[in-house]
């Protein structure tokens, strides 16, 4: 499945490459006035990026192909390359629309660590063990021009956070009128044709994190745009949720952020995507990976040679045959536990979903006060849900076959 191509940070849809913007270098020609860095009301409507940019403007009516790889501006008539969303006047990468660059939306109600959950995996997918299994390499976008600089700075500030000064985060920002900055890293890997040729690709990958409160209620959550406009979801679901996990793990009471019934953040997150291209009239067609959260906390319950402790994921891309084992014994514990009716429930709502059970911190952290286990960050298959995304857009290789 190749993703819909949509801008990473108003989640707009874009038909086609060629109908994306140039944005304006300010090299004038000759005696004309060069353009000069100006708050784009477009873009901060729809990104809430308020920040001076250069102006954009779109692509000539009467230019060719071959000369649509770059323009002049109709102000100071300098010449660029580079582009721009044609919605949010956002820059954009110069590779950007030449290959699948999926939004990813994480969802889950409030104490979920969907912060902490996102913070690990950009740190794990840059770091150079998991790029040299995977033939890629993985950074935040951009480098210091046109508001790429304060989001990979938030990136690198976040995981000093959580791996330096092992300290977790407060509850998440809710959206303002449904824009919040999301996280977009640059994915560059190689892969083989199917003539076994190997090919270098480029993505892009935009992580949207919703806070726990914009799933409060019905209306937060048909605000919410990028849930519309998301070609995969992360789905991370908090196990200590359910009553009988409390009582088994006996969790001190800041451990538990909200006793909401799951199934409830379910119907509604639901009932927003029926209003979006995902429902089909009779089921939710986006891919969702499900993935039940603080693993750690279950590891003396579970025992040593437990499948979910003891199975291991074959290198070098994503391993279905693991992933359905996984799933397997994800379903069965949630029966255990209390959980059957989010069996029942996805089975009947959703086409494609599948079970993970992960832990980015590796080590229970200090609850009542917010801070990482002493033993470091250790994250347990925080890589997983995503690698069994990016094997639906062909991102990734499938190994075990």
């Amino acid at each position: 499945m190749t993703p819909t191509l949509a801008c990473p940070f108003c989640y707009n849809v874009i038909r086609r490459r060629s109908e994306l913007w140039f944005l304006c270098r300010g090299r004038a020609i000759g005696d004309q006035p060069a353009c000069r860095p100006l708050v784009d009301e477009t873009r901060r409507n729809l990104t809430g990026f308020a920040e001076p940019s250069m102006p954009a403007f779109p692509p000539a009516a009467d230019s060719s192909l071959l000369l649509r790889a770059r323009a002049h501006c109709p102000r100071c008539g300098g010449e660029t390359r580079a582009r721009a969303c044609p919605s949010c006047h956002t820059r954009l990468p110069l590779e950007f629309g030449r290959s699948p660059s999926p939004l990813v939306a994480v969802l889950g109600a409030r104490g979920t660590g969907k912060t902490v959950y996102l913070t690990v995996l950009s740190e794990e997918l840059q770091r150079r063990e998991l790029g040299r299994e995977l033939r890629a390499t993985v950074q935040p976008i951009g480098a210091g021009q046109d508001g790429f600089s304060s989001q990979a700075h938030q990136v690198r500030q976040n995981i000093r956070r959580v791996y330096d000064e092992h300290q977790l985060f407060p509850t998440t920002a809710q959206a303002v009128d449904g824009r919040k900055e999301p996280m977009v890293l640059e994915w560059r890997g190689e892969l083989a044709d199917r003539f076994r040729r190997r090919r270098t690709r480029t993505h892009y990958l935009s992580f949207y994190d919703t806070a726990g409160e914009d799933l409060a209620d019905d209306n937060e959550t048909l605000g919410l745009h990028y849930l519309q406009a998301a070609n995969y979801l992360v789905l991370l679901l908090d196990p200590f949720q359910l009553p009988e996990v409390q009582q088994l793990l006996r969790l001190p009471q800041a451990a538990v952020q909200q006793n909401e019934p799951t199934r409830d953040v379910l119907t509604r997150i639901t009932e927003s995507l029926k209003h979006s291209a995902h429902w089909n009239g009779r089921e939710i067609t986006v891919p969702v990976a499900v993935a039940f959260t603080k693993m750690d906390a279950f590891y003396d319950h579970l025992g040593e040679t437990h499948l979910l402790r003891r199975a291991q994921r074959r290198r070098g891309g994503y391993d279905d045959s693991h992933g359905r084992t996984i799933h397997q014994q994800v379903g069965a514990l949630l029966d255990r536990w209390g959980g059957g009716d989010i069996n029942d429930y996805l089975r009947s709502y959703y086409r494609d979903y599948q079970y993970f059970f992960v832990s980015a911190l590796g080590a229970e952290p200090d609850y009542d006060h917010a801070t990482v286990n002493p033993t470091g960050v250790r994250p347990h298959r925080v890589e997983e849900p995503l690698l069994w995304l990016l094997d639906k857009g062909g991102m990734v290789p499938r190994v075990g076959v």
